[in-house]
């Protein structure tokens, strides 16, 4: 039987939805593609991003290590100091060798040695400032882009006209505030509070370690027997000679790890030997002290204290009880006291030294990310 025209009207409205069905179905198809291939390549790039970060970390630390060696085998405060051209040049090919050891989307990495800068992080703002004045810091870009490496290929997106996708990757290391002392390297009897540096003094003030004066903040120190308990005036005094004649060496510290035992009191049996420790000491130059920082405002120390850091003194002077010269160098000193005090140092770079102390004007040579 033959359609009647009644028919082929009210088939006509279910023919129309079909063909928009088959429309609409296939512009989902395409979005849903277009997601699908968006999410792929979205995937591919941030894998590829990871190994970018992987050789900007390696290539940052690698150049801060650079950096840390240099300043190694130099001496004393290096404040002012500029690096020379084959300095960053060393520095430069530390951190090129090191991020050309990784991949990124398959590909093995070039490193720009435009894209390795040193310079000063400000921890407090973020911001990396390029220098070659005393820098502790290397920043380095590595990078899947026109400028290096080429552009990471897209494997679907290019449906959709993204044939590639720039990709980089940035790290900052820097030589942070010691924060550990291999044995033997805090050569010197005493501590100082952190109360002296929360107080306004720091690099480049004067520290008196005895005899204390209450209530100056420049006097805040004390007597430490290193690990030897119960500390005492002849425990310092065993300490001391052993110093003088080699038989004792201090042992290691980590600041926020370990304590040390400090002590006060009558001192007047070691002043002898300290001075003797002093003129030893100072022989070939200046004697520069590696001391700990121990926590807290306690200006007369007495037991175990925790070590936060580590700072360098210069000790100027040590006077016995009756020197003349007491009134002249120290606070407070009388000719029945002894007196001791120096110099805290700006920008001493301690071997190895490791990071994490508080910042006492003293660093390591091995270096933390921080960016």
């Amino acid at each position: 039987m033959k359609p009647t025209m009644l028919t082929q009207q009210l088939g006509a409205p279910l023919n129309n939805q079909q063909g928009a069905v088959a429309v609409t179905v296939a512009i989902v198809l395409m979005v849903l593609l277009g997601m699908t291939a968006l999410a792929l390549d979205m995937g591919h790039a941030l894998v590829a991003r990871n190994q970018l970060q992987n050789a900007s970390d390696a290539a940052a630390l690698a150049g801060a290590r650079a950096l840390g060696v240099i300043y190694d085998g130099m001496s004393g405060s290096l404040t002012g100091y500029t690096l020379t051209s084959g300095q960053v040049t060393t520095v430069v090919n530390m951190a090129t060798l090191a991020g050309g050891d990784n991949q990124a989307a398959g590909v093995t990495l070039a490193v720009n040695p435009a894209d390795i800068s040193v310079g000063i992080w400000d921890s407090s703002t973020r911001t990396f400032t390029p220098t070659t004045v005393l820098p502790r810091a290397v920043r380095v870009i590595t990078r899947r882009d026109g400028a290096a490496n080429g552009p990471v290929s897209t494997m679907l997106a290019s449906i959709i006209g993204a044939s590639s996708v720039n990709v980089t990757a940035v790290a900052t290391a820097q030589l942070n505030p010691a924060g550990a002392m291999a044995p033997g390297d805090m050569d010197a009897p005493f501590g100082i509070s952190e109360f002296f540096f929360n107080s306004g003094f720091g690099c480049g003030s004067t520290i008196q370690f005895a005899p204390n004066v209450p209530g100056n903040a420049q006097t805040c120190a004390g007597w430490q027997a290193f690990d030897i308990s119960p500390p005492s005036a002849s425990a310092m005094n065993g300490i001391v000679n052993g110093m003088i004649n080699g038989t004792y060496t201090p042992p290691s510290s980590q600041a926020g790890l370990s304590t040390l035992n400090f002590t006060n009191g009558n001192m007047a049996s070691v002043w002898a030997n300290m001075v003797t420790l002093w003129h030893l000491r100072t022989q070939n130059g200046p004697w520069d002290a590696q001391v700990p920082v121990y926590a807290g405002s306690d200006c007369t120390p007495s037991g175990a204290q925790s070590i936060i850091g580590y700072a360098t003194v210069r000790i100027n002077y040590v006077g016995t009880p009756g020197d003349a010269l007491n009134a002249a160098n120290c606070t407070g000193s009388n000719p029945s006291t002894g007196c001791m005090s120096g110099v805290v140092q700006c920008n001493v770079f301690e071997g190895g030294g490791g990071s994490g102390g508080g910042s006492f004007g003293t660093f390591g040579t091995i270096p933390g990310l921080v960016e």
